[in-house]
């Protein structure tokens, strides 16, 4: 073979090897860095939960998270706040009872006002005494910021932030998560915001995450038994996997930068049953890849999409090289995880119409329908690990992966262990 010829094979072979991207990524233990389980969503007594605040406190440390945030709806839990314990309300007898067996008389403060028994919540300062372990577990401060149409869960804030009312979904989506990012500047704190429950009440259509690229997180999972994760062919709604693949691929088509992140949470309000439906602990939470159980350290690492979301599954490594994404599930034996491997490439079919009823109108506040190739499925496998080789026309990769086994406590029937792992740019 001619000097020039054998260049030009060597100048082949070598681009082949290239990645496709000067990006890599390599999420497992090690170096000092180990995965963190958190949960984002909790309600309590001091808005429309049915627990006193120490119950979920205690219950997510005893089930082996190491952070949790309590997010009651335009509150923090700071002052004094008292509860009417009833026999037909959300502090029974029965249940003032139980936890005065469990933390003690010292721990359950009480008084009788105007004929009635009341007991007094437990603050954020109280619970940090009593449940935080350096290293191991940590309660955060947090609120669900509420409007009519958009709730927001913001995390490790540190003022109340008043819902922005006046105005469409996106633009109260919009003033809620600048509120949050105004705070964090004011304090020098790293905080979070994430959206809640898109397919609850009224939606959240895509083209509102579209027009909002402020939003960084959305709850691709939400384990209240009222949340349509899946969808509604009824009422119109698409699964809030589809909502994140439209959103991502008509964001990155403008900013190859403005990554969506999914986040898989509770919504806990119901401490007192278990099974289908409601909305129990235990369902969907986070694993964070950070140095330390510290807010300065798992905030960042969630803003660099070095974590994923669980309903159930667990995965070892997560890792992308340019050319390569690899998932590893945490295997067990006798079940089987089948990986989905989503994208949308470059130069899609960006059409789309609007959603309408059977006179012809369109349908306000829903989802349009889009091409199928916008999130389409690259690559399916059953292997461990799961391996896709990206093409490199593709704009983002993202992965799903899902068990064989079905959940214990579904949110509803039919839901199965699940992981999410967040998208990658595909340079």
């Amino acid at each position: 073979m001619k000097p020039r010829a054998l260049l030009l094979v060597f100048v082949a072979m070598f681009a082949i090897l290239l990645p496709l991207s000067g990006q890599e990524i390599v999420l497992k233990e090690g170096d000092g860095k180990r995965w963190f389980k958190g949960q984002t969503h909790v309600h309590t007594l001091w808005s429309d939960g049915d627990g006193a605040p120490e119950i979920p406190a205690r219950w997510y440390k005893e089930h082996g998270y190491h952070f949790l945030s309590i997010t009651d709806h335009n509150v923090m839990l700071h002052g004094d706040r008292w509860f009417a314990v009833t026999p037909d309300g959300r502090l029974t007898p029965a249940r003032l009872g139980e936890l005065i067996h469990d933390f003690g008389l010292d721990w359950v403060e009480l008084r009788e006002r105007e004929g009635a028994l009341e007991m007094r919540l437990k603050t954020l300062e109280e619970l940090k005494a009593r449940f935080d372990e350096p290293g191991e577990y940590l309660i955060v401060e947090g609120e669900e910021i509420t409007a009519s149409e958009v709730h927001v869960n913001a995390v490790n804030l540190r003022d109340v932030i008043h819902p922005a009312d006046e105005g469409g979904q996106a633009e109260v989506l919009r003033e809620q998560i600048l509120a949050l990012r105004e705070q964090e500047e004011h304090y020098g704190e790293p905080m979070l915001a994430h959206l809640n429950h898109p397919n609850w009440g009224p939606g959240f259509p895509a083209e509102n995450l579209i027009s909002v690229p402020e939003v960084r997180f959305f709850e691709v999972y939400n384990g209240h038994g009222g949340v349509m994760n899946w969808g509604d062919a009824e009422r119109h709604r698409v699964s809030t996997e589809r909502l994140w693949d439209i959103a991502l691929a008509f964001r990155l088509r403008e900013d190859p930068g403005n990554l969506l992140y999914g986040v898989a949470t509770d919504d806990a309000h119901n401490y007192f049953r278990r099974g289908e439906g409601g909305s129990i602990p235990g369902r969907g939470w986070i694993r964070v890849l950070a140095e330390d159980l510290s807010m300065g350290s798992i905030l960042p690492a969630m803003e660099r999409g070095e974590f994923y979301a669980s309903a159930g599954v667990e995965l070892r490594e997560i890792s992308w090289d340019g050319r390569e994404y690899r998932v590893t599930p945490a295997s067990e034996e006798g079940v089987t995880y089948t990986t989905t491997f989503y994208g949308t490439r470059r130069g899609f079919d960006d059409t789309a119409a609007p959603v309408v009823d059977g006179e012809g109108d369109a349908l306000e506040d829903v989802t349009w329908v889009y091409s199928e190739e916008v999130g389409e499925v690259l690559f399916v496998t059953t292997e461990v690990p799961a391996i896709y080789r990206a093409r490199g026309d593709e704009m983002y990769i993202r992965a799903t992966v899902v068990s064989s086994r079905l959940k214990a406590d579904p949110f509803r029937e039919g839901d199965r262990e699940k992981a999410w792992t967040q998208p990658v740019v595909v340079r």
